[in-house]
């Protein structure tokens, strides 16, 4: 995946990329500080997955409609510095930007805003950051020296595990996502917990007693 941030201040662009990649999505982020670095992108553009842009007049359509007219169809974020007139967002919206963010902010809430953008939610590969990652769809966690094949119910439980994390997941939570509310006991999660662990060839999987499982923050 591959996204396009165009923004004057380096600070903020490393900011946006350190924070993107450490919540184990792999994303290429071309990072410009010019306008003109994205007209050069002209043949480029259908290989972005979304464009964030901080234009110096952003009520100007010429560069949106550049980037249409040259096979971007990515939605794009627009990066706004503090504003005088809010009624401005009106224009904006209009204009056909898909989101707008003003400065300042954490750059959390712009991840956040990225991942809704780009339909990440609902994404079906988690990637780690020593180069393994598990493929829902496909049931299977591949890592340097082959894939190591999950079932149905396991590949559930991992999902759910990478989708909540860094949080906890618990006990009725597994129960819906991975059993669709059937009547299952503790028992049966645990079992089902301790097969995903002895296949996985690290230990990624953390117990927090009295509430539930949760992914390992230092993967």
């Amino acid at each position: 995946m591959k996204i396009f941030v165009l923004e004057s201040d380096k600070a903020l662009q490393d900011s946006i990329d350190t924070c993107l990649n450490n919540c184990r999505l792999k994303i290429t982020i071309r990072k410009a500080y010019d306008k003109q670095e994205l007209f050069n992108e002209a043949s480029h553009m259908d290989e972005y997955a979304l464009f964030a842009l901080n234009l110096k007049n952003p009520a100007d359509a010429r560069t949106l409609d550049f980037i249409r007219e040259n096979g971007g169809f990515a939605p794009v974020l627009l990066i706004l510095e503090p504003m005088q007139d809010p009624l401005m967002l009106k224009t904006l919206y209009y204009l056909g930007y898909n989101d707008v963010i003003i400065k300042p902010f954490y750059v959390e809430e712009m991840v956040f805003r990225i991942y809704k953008l780009c339909d990440i939610w609902n994404n079906d590969v988690f990637f780690l950051r020593n180069g393994m990652y598990f493929d829902c769809k496909q049931g299977m966690f591949i890592t340097k020296d082959e894939p190591i094949l999950l079932g149905r119910k396991e590949s559930l439980l991992l999902k759910c595990l990478f989708l909540k994390s860094p949080h906890v997941v618990t006990w009725n939570e597994i129960i819906s996502f991975v059993y669709h509310n059937e009547i299952i006991t503790q028992e049966r999660i645990r079992a089902l917990v301790k097969q995903l662990r002895s296949k996985l060839p690290l230990d990624c999987i953390k117990t927090v007693n009295g509430k539930g499982y949760q992914i390992m923050s230092t993967l």
